[in-house]
């Protein structure tokens, strides 16, 4: 029964098919209850014409069958029917960020890709809708994640990317991309960074470095928010930005809602990740792995953080906060997603076998309007046989005067 569901989006509603029985029942029960009719004259009778009769029964057909699509229609809008389209790579395709203006855009392409300009070429904002530069752009786009994103779009696969040479955050190694993609960079000042302080939490027991570094933190960055977070409270990826988890393992669930809400969940090596997730490292070294989830991210040291080696170093407050800050954490930092055109080398490329390249569409604004005309035409024929058969009558009675 799996073809059900990839034809329909609410296969339960099917069963209304069987009120197909009903308006064939009511035609059938109509016709077996003859409406008596007394005439005045039988010569009256006699000249009306056989083939004359039987029309009210080839309009019952008719009606009939308009009644029975009125049915299946509204059926099938209850059930939602699904098409899938092919979707094959389009050419002349430009991903502009969104930082970079429509104009300072427009002039980059016309004077560096001139090859690009011409016929059927598309210039998109780099947004998860991908709407066209003529619109206003988005705004706090997160760039990390809207690129892994449209590299399994197959529409998408040869674009040409637009960016801001800006400085590169730590995790862009976990980027997803389409190996066909051609980059290209704006030279452009670099934006100033946010001024937005991230909200720490810490579960579990601190670690002998967690104080001093906090005291370094709390000096530098006056009104660093950081509280202790209680195992048995979910932590709310709308309040706290980073989470540092001490506990055991396995991680909670209401740990892993936080990640995939949007949230930051720093651990170490004590942790075990799951078999599903796709760590990649940090910095170009072992010793520090990110990898997305859901919405968030987890960064997760490969080394004991409770080990003297980890925390004996004079640059330790600056490490980590650079680590840290250098993920990708959209509902906690206003401008994310600062490219480097000429550094983004790494990058995990998305072979055709993970690509999408079909897509599913709704069939209900053809449905809903293929209704409405049958309504009307059932009204039409309806309506109109009372008036055919009381012009027959007339006609009748003149003819007998």
């Amino acid at each position: 029964m799996l073809w059900i569901n990839n034809l329909f989006q609410s296969p339960q509603w099917l069963w209304l098919f069987t009120a197909l029985i009903i308006p064939i029942a009511i035609h059938l029960l109509r016709r077996s209850n003859p409406q008596q009719i007394s005439f005045a004259a039988l010569q009256w009778v006699q000249r009306y014409s056989q083939s004359r009769a039987r029309r009210p029964i080839v309009d019952n057909k008719w009606l009939l069958l308009l009644r029975l699509l009125i049915v299946a229609l509204l059926t099938s809008l209850l059930a939602q029917p699904l098409i899938k389209r092919e979707i094959y790579p389009q050419e002349g395709v430009i991903l502009v960020d969104p930082r970079i203006g429509a104009g300072e855009a427009n002039t980059f392409i016309h004077n560096s890709l001139p090859q690009l300009v011409g016929e059927g070429y598309k210039v998109l904002w780099l947004s998860p809708e991908t709407p066209s530069v003529t619109s206003p752009p988005p705004q706090n786009v997160d760039l990390w994640k809207t690129l892994s994103a449209l590299s399994r779009r197959a529409d998408l696969r040869r674009a040409h990317i637009l960016l801001i040479n800006n400085g590169v955050p730590a995790s862009h190694q976990a980027l997803r991309v389409s190996p066909h993609w051609q980059w290209h960079g704006l030279d452009k000042a670099s934006t100033a960074p946010s001024p937005v302080l991230p909200s720490i939490a810490l579960m579990g027991k601190p670690p002998s470095w967690w104080a001093p570094v906090l005291e370094d933190w709390q000096i530098k960055m006056p009104g660093l928010s950081v509280h202790i977070q209680e195992q048995e409270k979910a932590p709310s990826a709308e309040q706290t930005d980073w989470l540092i988890y001490t506990g055991l393992a396995p991680l909670p669930q209401a740990v892993l809602e936080f990640v995939t809400d949007g949230g930051l969940l720093i651990t170490d090596n004590s942790i075990p990740p799951t078999d599903n997730l796709n760590f990649v490292a940090v910095d170009n070294s072992q010793s520090t792995q990110v990898a997305s989830v859901g919405r968030g991210s987890w960064l997760r040291y490969e080394s004991d953080w409770y080990s003297e080696v980890f925390y004996r170093r004079a640059d330790l407050p600056e490490r980590l906060w650079q680590q840290w800050s250098g993920q990708d954490w959209s509902l906690q930092h206003e401008n994310r997603g600062h490219w480097s055109a000429s550094k983004i080398m790494a990058g995990l490329p998305v072979e055709d076998s993970e690509v999408e390249n079909r897509r599913i569409e709704q069939l209900q604004p053809w449905l809903i309007i293929a209704l409405l005309l049958l309504l009307a035409f059932e009204r039409l024929i309806a309506l109109s046989r009372p008036a055919a058969i009381m012009a027959t009558v007339s006609n009748g009675e003149a003819d007998h005067g």
